[in-house]
């Protein structure tokens, strides 16, 4: 995962990937909405994405995730589900404070960190909302 991804641009890279995952049309006016930002303002977060080389535009308005941006943004989903039930299980936080922290720090931790979580965890299967762990790049054993 780039580490030059700051917090706004962390966050549209992980909703492009959701919303490819949902089949929802990804575009810039929805993802202003989204965001409840003006277009312009999603225009210049999904212009660093693309200098970075995380996304494309293959017609007017439209997004996709390059390559290196779908393992970047399942990387930050990875660790933002792992932090969820790690805060949950082992701090005790309420579940709408789980997803506020984690949003935090999700796109910065290490992944040595985020192994570890994983293995107290038991490379659990589902996050607190009944998602999909994908374990992208936990070291087991």
């Amino acid at each position: 995962m780039p580490k030059i991804l700051n917090h706004m641009e962390a966050r549209y890279l992980s909703e492009i990937y959701r919303m490819h995952e949902r089949h929802e049309e990804v575009a810039t006016g929805v993802l202003a909405v989204r965001f409840k930002v003006r277009p312009a303002s999603t225009v210049d977060v999904l212009k660093r994405l693309m200098a970075k080389g995380l996304i494309a535009k293959p017609g007017w308005g439209k997004v996709v995730l390059t390559g290196r941006g779908e393992a970047a943004a399942m990387k930050i989903i990875h660790n933002h589900r792992v932090l969820e039930l790690y805060f949950r299980d082992r701090l005790g936080l309420p579940m709408d404070e789980t997803c506020r922290q984690a949003l935090r720090i999700d796109y910065l931790i290490g992944d040595v960190v985020i192994s570890r979580m994983c293995e107290k965890l038991g490379y659990p299967a589902n996050c607190v909302h009944g998602l999909e762990v994908k374990h992208v790049g936990c070291r087991r054993g």
